[in-house]
């Protein structure tokens, strides 16, 4: 198994290599290659997790003469699983591609950057040492700039490329001053050694190398105040937008779940995460809400559940997070993607008829019934499908999202036909789709759990599930509130705030034809 585990990192580079050397020559040839290498990778990754569950996980490392590590790689059920998206997200991205870039003078630098940084994340998910952790982070977010510089000509591009790479490099900077911090004491740690008695201290070298930490996986996964880089991607092929679900902007979560051994052991840390992701939820699900265009909706929408993600790592809740960026990171990527689908649709749904008037009472009765019937399906559905008791409140945070994504659902499908039929076929289907998906976060949490790197928080707090609840569902309420009234005057001020900090704006100024010439006079 070590040799498909090392064979599943060199076939991307292979394939990147190979589109280095063949330049624009046979770009169709190469595109195939690139993405039948992330295709044997995906089926490695599989491999591997049938694998690690069985017989447990597996490792291989490279000592100096002397018996200090000096690099590895390890996989076990986190690895495996993390593995499996990115290499599923980098197959059908390529997929993709093949046709979306047919005929692009710019496929083949696709195809390498998107080796680059399958290999990087793959990297980033296995490596056994906390220096092979930092180098793939950082291969990782030099391949994704590369990437947003294929159309480098557009000022667009240019502008995305300059705001990702300097709030890549912040991070980056971070996370190395926090690995030297690291290493100066103990050496080049291997990551399946780390324990919470090591590292848990008072001491004030501890809180400023997980707050280090900490701001390096806020960067990378476009949270408050690193925000500005994510919308800026957009000018970048579709295929870019989808391939950051592959172990890049999610790549927080990661970075914070393996180091969790180390971050859990401050609570300033901790706080910091948990307050970040807390704003950037907010932050991204109300601009979110302004944004008209499929593309901008999406990305802000990103923001917001990478906050999710975020603040359940400032929990402890490294299941829940887990979870989250998986299922996330796969069904993202399939939105981007289908976009031009989207776009099409929704020109069909502008032909409908009007969603109709409701009163204020209505109302009242259709947000009441949309939060409570997804409540009782849930919790009906957890009485028959018992959850594990090792998530250290992983799947009850996981519930609570889900809650609220049923609830928003559940309102636009009453808000379009009220009525007691509409409720019922709603809480039928409910009902159904939380038996499944307890069941399948019940596996979930279960099977990573003997995996997971140890925390000191044991279990959420009441008060933080309380809180998340609250934030999610006034999320929810928000979008759908009537438009008289103290409420709609709340929503239209609170629209126009979002409006304006949802632009953004460009780095530099744009040179039209009217500037150059007056450059020119002048």
């Amino acid at each position: 198994m070590n040799v498909v585990l090392v064979g599943a990192l060199t076939l991307p580079l292979l394939a990147s290599l190979s589109a280095v050397l063949a330049g624009r020559r046979h770009p169709g040839l190469v595109g195939r290659f690139g993405a039948a290498a992330a295709a044997a990778g995906l089926v490695s990754a599989l491999l591997i997790a049938a694998h690690v569950a069985v017989d447990g996980s597996i490792s291989a490392t490279l000592r100096s003469a002397q018996g200090n590590l000096i690099a590895g790689l390890g996989a076990n059920r986190l690895s495996a699983l993390l593995l499996v998206l990115v290499y599923g997200v980098s197959t059908v991205v390529q997929v993709f591609a093949l046709r979306y870039l047919a005929g692009d003078r710019r496929s083949g630098w696709f195809t390498a950057g998107t080796g680059l940084l399958t290999a990087a994340s793959a990297g980033l998910m296995t490596s056994g040492t906390l220096i092979g952790l930092a180098v793939s982070w950082t291969l990782a977010g030099i391949a994704l700039c590369l990437l947003q510089a294929t159309y480098w000509e557009l000022p667009a591009a240019r502008d995305g490329v300059l705001r990702t790479a300097t709030a890549f490099l912040l991070g980056d900077l971070a996370l190395w001053a926090a690995v030297g911090l690291i290493t100066t004491q103990r050496g080049n740690v291997s990551l399946s050694d780390l324990e919470p008695a090591a590292y848990h201290d008072s001491s004030s070298t501890l809180t400023v190398t997980a707050g280090l930490i900490v701001v390096a996986a806020l960067s990378r996964s476009a949270q408050i105040p690193f925000h500005r880089w994510l919308p800026a991607t957009l000018a970048a092929p579709t295929p870019v937008s989808a391939l950051l679900h592959a172990g890049v902007v999610n790549a927080g979560g990661v970075l914070l779940v393996r180091l969790s051994p180390i971050v859990s052991g401050s609570a300033v840390a901790m706080g910091l995460a948990f307050t970040a992701g807390t704003l950037s939820m907010l932050y991204g699900g109300v601009v979110m809400l302004t944004k008209s265009d499929i593309k901008g909706s999406l990305v802000y929408s990103t923001m917001a559940q990478m906050g999710f993600m975020i603040l359940t790592c400032g929990l402890g809740l490294s299941a829940a997070a887990v979870f989250h960026l998986v299922g996330h990171g796969f069904y993202k990527a399939t939105l981007f993607l289908s976009s031009g689908s989207a776009i099409a649709k929704r020109r069909q749904k502008a032909a409908r008829p009007p969603v109709p008037a409701l009163t204020s009472a209505r109302w009242a009765a259709i947000h009441a019934t949309a939060l409570l019937l997804p409540a009782a399906a849930l919790y009906a559905a957890s009485s028959i499908v018992r959850l594990p008791h090792a998530g250290h409140g992983s799947a009850q945070v996981l519930l609570v999202f889900t809650w609220a994504t049923a609830a928003a659902a559940l309102t636009g499908w009453l808000a379009r036909s009220p009525g007691a039929r509409a409720a019922v076929i709603g809480a039928v289907a409910l009902l159904a789709a939380a038996v499944g998906y307890v069941a399948l976060v019940g596996a979930v949490t279960g099977f990573l759990a003997p995996d997971l790197p140890p925390v000191t928080v044991p279990s959420a707090s009441t008060a933080g599930i309380v809180a998340i609840a609250v934030i999610l569902a006034a999320l929810t309420l928000l979008p759908r509130a009537p438009a008289n009234g103290w409420f709609g005057r709340l929503q239209r001020a609170l629209y126009a705030k979002a409006l304006v900090a949802g632009h953004v704006p460009a780095s530099r100024p744009q040179q039209t034809p009217n500037n150059q010439l007056t450059g020119a006079l002048q």
